[in-house]
C-alpha cells in the first residue's frame, strides 16, 4: 500500500460554498483510503479526518521548508494547483511519483494531467483522467418535476445564464436558477417573471433535490469547459443534460441517451421538446460506468505508476 499526499490550497475537507477540484480531491482521498492506502493532505487551512491526516502549510514557506513538514513515508505526491512556483518545484524534484492535476488553465511543469481529452488538447497535452463522483451519494429519482435547471456560477457570463433564460422563456418552462445573481441579468435577483425561479447558491440536501427533480439541466456554455462536474452530477441523479457542443461536453453526454449536444440556441430549444425521450436509468448507468469515483481512483493509480518509470 501507498502514502498518498495531496497538495492545494483549497481547504480540506472543503467548505460548503468549495468548487469542484476541492471536492473531488476530497472524494478521491477518501475513495484511497478505503483502499488501505494512508492519506494525506496539505493545504492552506482544514483539519484532520478519518480518512486523512490534514498538514497546514503558508505560500510563504520555501520549498525545503515544505518537505520537511512531509512524513517520512510518504511515497505518492498529486499536486492540485495553487501553491507556489518554488513549492511545486520542489515537490516535483523529490518524488517519481509525482503527478499534478491540471483542472482549469494549461499549467506546467512535468506530468501534467487534464480532465479530458479536449483540455489536454486544447493545452498541448496529451494525458488525462476523466473526473469522478461517488455516486451512491446523489438523489436518484425517475419522477421528474416540470421544470429546467440551470446551475453554475452565474456571474461568470461564459456559462452561459442568458442563453438558459432565452430558452427557458421560449419554450415556456420554469427555469430554476441556482449559483448567484449575474447584475446584467435581472431575472437572477429577482422573482419577477414568471418562469424564471433564482434560488441562489445551494448545496447539500437542496442540491441533490433540484438535480433528481428537474426535467433537465442546461449547460448553455459559452467557452471550452474543461471537463463540467454538474454534466455527471445531473446525469448521476437520472437527469438528462441539454449543452451546447464545446469542451468536453462531447466526452460526458451520449447524444440521444443522457442528452443533447446542441450548436445553437434554436437546437437546444428542440432538444427541450425531447427530454421525455431520455431514460433517467441510462443516465445514471452512463456515470456509473464512465465517471465513478472508483474509476478515478483506478486512473490516478495508473498514473501514478506510470510517473514512477517516466516523465511527460
Amino acid at each position: 500500500m501507498k502514502s498518498i499526499l495531496h497538495v492545494h490550497n483549497k481547504p480540506s475537507p472543503p467548505c460548503p460554498e468549495s468548487g469542484g477540484s476541492n471536492r473531488l480531491v476530497e472524494w478521491l482521498a477518501q475513495e484511497q483510503a478505503r483502499r488501505g492506502h494512508k492519506v494525506y493532505i496539505m493545504s492552506f487551512s482544514g483539519h484532520s479526518t478519518e480518512h486523512y491526516r490534514h498538514i497546514k502549510i503558508g505560500p510563504e514557506m520555501t520549498g525545503p521548508e515544505i518537505l520537511a513538514l512531509m512524513p517520512d513515508d510518504v511515497t505518492d505526491v498529486e499536486l492540485h494547483g495553487g501553491i507556489p512556483k518554488h513549492q511545486a518545484d520542489a515537490l516535483a524534484e523529490n518524488f517519481k511519483r509525482f503527478i499534478q492535476i491540471i483542472h482549469a488553465g494549461k499549467g506546467r511543469g512535468k506530468n501534467r494531467v487534464y480532465v479530458s481529452r479536449s483540455h489536454a488538447q486544447q493545452s498541448g497535452g496529451k494525458i488525462y483522467a476523466h473526473n469522478g463522483i461517488p455516486i451512491n451519494e446523489y438523489h436518484f429519482s425517475d419522477s421528474k418535476e416540470a421544470f429546467l435547471l440551470f446551475i453554475a456560477k452565474v456571474k461568470r457570463s461564459k456559462k452561459g445564464i442568458q442563453e438558459a433564460i432565452k430558452v427557458a422563456k421560449r419554450t415556456r418552462n420554469s427555469l430554476v436558477v441556482a449559483g448567484g445573481h449575474r447584475f446584467l441579468s435581472p431575472e437572477t435577483w429577482f422573482r419577477w417573471h414568471p418562469l424564471i425561479r433564482p434560488v441562489g447558491y445551494v448545496n447539500g440536501v437542496q442540491k441533490f433535490g433540484l438535480l433528481a427533480r428537474a426535467q433537465g439541466v442546461l449547460v448553455p456554455i459559452k467557452w471550452e469547459e474543461p471537463f463540467g462536474l454538474t454534466v455527471i452530477e445531473a446525469m448521476a441523479s437520472g437527469t438528462p443534460v441539454i449543452a451546447f457542443n464545446r469542451g468536453a461536453m462531447p466526452e460526458l453526454i451520449v447524444e440521444g441517451v443522457t442528452g443533447f449536444l446542441c450548436d445553437t440556441e434554436d437546437e437546444m430549444v428542440r432538444a427541450v421538446g425531447r427530454l421525455h425521450e431520455i431514460s433517467p436509468a441510462a443516465c445514471r448507468e452512463h456515470v456509473a460506468h464512465n465517471f465513478s469515483v472508483e474509476n478515478l481512483y483506478i486512473r490516478h493509480a495508473e498514473l501514478l505508476d506510470k510517473a514512477e518509470h517516466t516523465s511527460w
